[in-house]
């Protein structure tokens, strides 16, 4: 069945001649209207994106590519205006928890990819994907901009590489509450230089088919986030959590051995299925732990693991000092119910702004015990917490 949200079917009242009801149809279940096709569709139509509504300081939106190659995979399609600000859309069919998720993170990992690029970067993999040597971007936009300078525009689109400026748009079929839930948390957690927005494409046919209608909903939008730039001694940028936060990436990783290994340890824990779809992923953050971020701001699930003659280990609730005070004192009402929740010896502090649960090391007999204890204890601290917290969070906003 389609899922129709909060909108029923269009009535057509002709003043002469029989209505006309507009059924709503479902893409994916309707022969040929895919991923794909929705695709296409916004490139030729770009003014079916509800640019106004969601981020009105991109746009009008110019179109530039489909499947636009980086390493982070292909993106569904990219735009660009005439001030040089980048849209990319990744088009979605709703059909799973996973999938929406796994959405969310791959227009993140999109945009950091290109958060690395310069210009000739951008113009080389566009011109390779369109056919067409030669400044592809500018002529396009100049098309739209007699007046537009080529300097000016290259300056302008480095200028928003380097500082992450750029618009990720969800587009799918069926949206509904939760999805919105999971742009809410990205928008809260996320630390990067982007907006962030989701829209719905309702399909809807007369009886003989013979004619679609296309209505665009908006259904998530953000406010910019500020993006804190580092430069590495390699020369390559981290984004502020990753500054903040000691995230390892790929490249680090395989320039310390150390790290390497301690990072191949903790892929079993990571690889562990959570029960709760809104939680976003958990990632390794060197030398010894794992977090996930938590829908408060400035807060996170840990695990994590310590080495020498007293080893031991742990899921902890950790934060930056305010925001972690805040969250716990948020959730101090609800701790007699939360720890119901948790493996035995979770303890809640108050005073001294610890909540979690740990072991020691000589308590399991191997590794594997060790990596299968840290992920069902993790999983059981998203279970317990996440869905409290987020209502706690949009109470606070209310």
């Amino acid at each position: 069945m389609p899922d129709r949200g909060f909108y029923g079917e269009f009535l057509h009242v002709e003043t002469s001649g029989a209505d006309i009801l507009w059924k709503r149809l479902s893409l994916g279940d309707t022969a040929g209207r895919n991923e794909a096709w929705l695709r296409d569709l916004l490139q030729e139509k770009p003014q079916l994106i509800p640019i106004a509504e969601i981020d009105p300081s991109f746009g009008p939106l110019i179109p530039v590519c489909t499947e636009l190659h980086t390493p982070a995979g292909f993106i569904d399609n990219v735009f660009i205006d005439q001030h040089g600000r980048l849209t990319l859309v990744e088009c979605k069919l709703w059909k799973n928890h996973e999938s929406r998720r796994k959405a969310v993170a791959q227009i993140l990992d999109y945009a950091k990819e290109l958060g690395k690029w310069s210009y000739s970067d951008l113009q080389r993999e566009v011109s390779a994907r369109t056919g067409i040597p030669g400044n592809f971007l500018f002529e396009r936009v100049k098309r739209h901009c007699r007046e537009l300078l080529e300097h000016q525009f290259i300056d302008a689109v480095t200028r928003g590489l380097r500082g992450g400026r750029f618009l990720l748009l969800l587009a799918g079929d069926g949206i509904r509450e939760d999805v919105q839930v999971l742009g809410n948390l990205l928008n809260r957690n996320a630390a990067s230089g982007f907006s962030f927005g989701m829209f719905e494409v309702a399909l809807y046919a007369t009886a003989d088919g013979q004619q679609i209608l296309v209505q665009p909903r908006p259904l998530v939008r953000t406010q910019i986030l500020e993006r804190i730039v580092v430069v590495r001694q390699d020369g390559t940028l981290a984004d502020g959590e990753d500054a903040e936060q000691g995230a390892a990436s790929p490249q680090a990783i395989a320039a310390h051995g150390i790290h390497k290994d301690s990072a191949a340890w903790w892929d079993s824990v990571l690889a562990s299925k959570l029960d709760d779809p809104e939680q976003l992923a958990f990632q390794y953050r060197w030398p010894h732990h794992i977090r996930g971020a938590l829908p408060w701001p400035g807060t996170w699930i840990m695990a994590f693991r310590s080495g020498g003659p007293k080893a031991t280990m742990g899921v902890y609730v950790r934060g930056r000092e305010i925001p972690l005070a805040e969250l716990l004192r948020a959730l101090a009402p609800l701790v007699d119910e939360i720890l119901r929740e948790l493996p035995e010896g979770a303890e809640f502090d108050l005073d001294e702004k610890t909540f979690g649960v740990q072991r020691r090391w000589d308590e399991f007999t191997s590794d594997d015990e060790r990596r299968k204890w840290l992920g069902e204890t993790v999983n059981s601290f998203v279970n317990a917490l996440r869905w409290r917290v987020g209502q706690l969070r949009q109470a606070s906003a209310d």
